[in-house]
């Protein structure tokens, strides 16, 4: 399997540290990729989200058990006891994806961070929903979803005080890159502004404006190669490999 990846990733005001963080695990020919959101209201949220990213990172890349929904989510609540303690207040949200070459993408989320695909006309399809007020029960388009204040309600994520089971889906990898992203990139971009950000065009931040985070990966048609792509110029990038 050919894959090739890049976080792109931009500091926002509204904390003193950027809580945006990703992870990619490498062992064999799979990959283990997580983003995660640490919230802007927990003091230490950003620390609890970079955590969250390593752990589970260096435990797909030094384990030898096969990568399954039920391991993943065990994992998930491993981590969690391991981290509740010093991370009282805290919160995250996150998107969990294993990627290998005969399987589907193995996809787990909690909270406002999404999962799309980029079309070949530049538009972004996205694929999950978010966990939030604005959409309790029935699917909502997410332009819509980025204008209501109710999403910043979530009702599920990546808590210190409980841990609560993430969504689960398969998704059928093909040429079109899957992007993961934060809520400061599908909520506070206009679809232009993403398009320019995932190619490298960022400008000044503006006032206000939450950390803006988005991994793209890109499926090659042969060949077995992982390149992970500026990777040295990346903020909050965590990268291991067997």
């Amino acid at each position: 399997m050919t894959l090739q990846i890049r976080w792109h990733c931009r500091q926002g005001t509204r904390t003193a540290d950027n809580r945006d963080h990703a992870g990619i695990g490498i062992r064999g020919g799979a990959v283990l990729a997580i983003v995660v959101d640490g919230s802007t209201s927990g003091s230490d949220s950003g620390d609890f989200a970079r955590e969250i990213a390593r752990r589970m990172v260096d435990w797909f890349v030094t384990g030898t058990e096969e990568v399954t929904a039920d391991a993943l989510i065990a994992q998930l609540r491993m981590t969690h006891a391991a981290l509740a303690m010093d991370f009282r207040t805290d919160s995250a949200s996150y998107v969990l994806v294993h990627l290998a070459a005969t399987r589907p993408a193995l996809v787990l989320h909690a909270g406002d961070c999404l999962l799309g695909r980029r079309e070949e006309d530049g538009r972004i399809t996205w694929l999950t929903q978010p966990h939030t007020l604005a959409n309790p029960l029935l699917p909502v388009a997410i332009e819509r979803l980025a204008k209501n204040p109710a999403r910043h309600r979530l009702t599920r994520s990546f808590r210190s005080k409980r841990f609560i089971a993430p969504d689960l889906n398969l998704f059928e990898l093909d040429h079109r890159p899957l992007l993961v992203a934060t809520d400061g990139f599908w909520a506070d971009l206009e679809a232009h502004q993403q398009v320019a950000f995932i190619e490298g065009l960022v400008g000044d931040v503006e006032q206000d404006r939450d950390d803006c985070g988005a991994l793209s990966i890109l499926r090659g048609k042969s060949g077995s190669e992982i390149e992970l792509i500026d990777v040295g110029a990346a903020p909050n990038f965590y990268v291991r490999e067997a």
